[in-house]
């Protein structure tokens, strides 16, 4: 039984590092068109699709290959241990997916922090005001309402200027992924401590 565990860990390592190769030939059409890329994508993509569908696309970014890859790498950790103790361990497995999902909530929040964080300087250091058509215009419409919404929760109702929503919105998210690492840390600790 130890060899089949470790023959499926070793496979399910190995598609994951093939679904790895496809999704970064993407970035490259040359590659991507080739027999070597028309080959993985006949092996990975009707894998890697199940979580395209799924609503982590953020502007031109997917986070969905981090999902999919996560959870090859997480059934294969699962057969290797399986493989070494004879035994599955819940709490492992909860404590792994439970890290995955806080991966792919933070990565979200410092790609939205970092964008915050651009616009801020730009509008301290512009020193024209953003007309209608540029670029700037196109973008604040764009995460204005968000970054009025998550300014919202420490300014509640009283109005605030764009900039300032701005401020607060890069406080919150420095503080909101600060706080969740901590808690998620402890968190995951003690998911890991499950006995069986």
């Amino acid at each position: 039984m130890q060899t089949i565990f470790q023959t499926a860990a070793a496979l399910v390592s190995l598609y994951t590092t093939l679904c790895f190769i496809r999704i970064i030939i993407t970035w490259i059409p040359g590659v991507q068109y080739s027999a070597f890329g028309r080959f993985l994508s006949t092996l990975c993509d009707p894998y890697l699709t199940l979580f395209s569908r799924l609503p982590l696309r953020i502007g031109g970014l997917d986070f969905s290959p981090m999902i999919s890859i996560g959870l090859l790498s997480l059934l294969s950790s699962v057969l290797g241990n399986t493989a070494q103790t004879g035994r599955i361990y819940i709490g492992g497995i909860l404590a792994y997916l439970v890290a995955l999902i806080w991966s792919v909530f933070s990565s979200l929040l410092g790609i939205l922090l970092i964008t915050i964080i651009i616009r801020y300087c730009v509008l301290i250091f512009s020193r024209n005001s953003t007309s209608y058509n540029s670029i700037w215009s196109y973008f604040d419409s764009a995460i204005s309402p968000l970054v009025f919404k998550i300014a919202g929760i420490i300014s509640g109702s009283k109005p605030v200027s764009y900039k300032k929503a701005l401020g607060i919105a890069i406080i919150e998210v420095i503080l909101a992924l600060a706080c969740g690492r901590i808690i998620m840390q402890i968190f995951i600790g003690l998911l890991s401590k499950i006995p069986f």
